[in-house]
């Protein structure tokens, strides 16, 4: 049993929906697949899919993801800083009006 102090974050799924589905094409690829595979076999050698391309569809996407991260930091940091500055004015001016708040009630008495 693990304790955090901290959210653990959810597993990422990855959903791709392909928007044009060629089925003669994707037919004939396999049919190619498997002839290959079966000539591999034949000779005794292993047999790799060469137009499979681990991360082929996500490879544009993480980048994108990434631009878009750096851009989200920066907003980040801006925001902080101007907060930060808020505050501090926010204390200026209480400070500043406290020294007249005290000297218009010593006045009311």
């Amino acid at each position: 049993m693990n304790i955090s102090f901290f959210k653990t974050p959810r597993h990422r799924v990855f959903h791709y929906e392909p928007r044009y589905w060629d089925e003669r094409k994707e037919r004939r690829e396999q049919v190619k697949n498997d002839a290959l595979r079966e000539k591999a076999l034949r000779e005794g050698k292993e047999w790799k899919d060469e137009s499979y391309r681990p991360g082929m569809f996500i490879s544009g996407r993480l980048q994108e993801q990434a631009r878009n991260n750096r851009r989200g930091s920066l907003n980040k940091n801006l925001t902080r800083i101007i907060g930060l500055v808020s505050v501090l004015i926010f204390f200026a001016f209480l400070i500043y009006f406290a020294k007249y708040f005290t000297v218009f009630m010593e006045s009311m008495r």
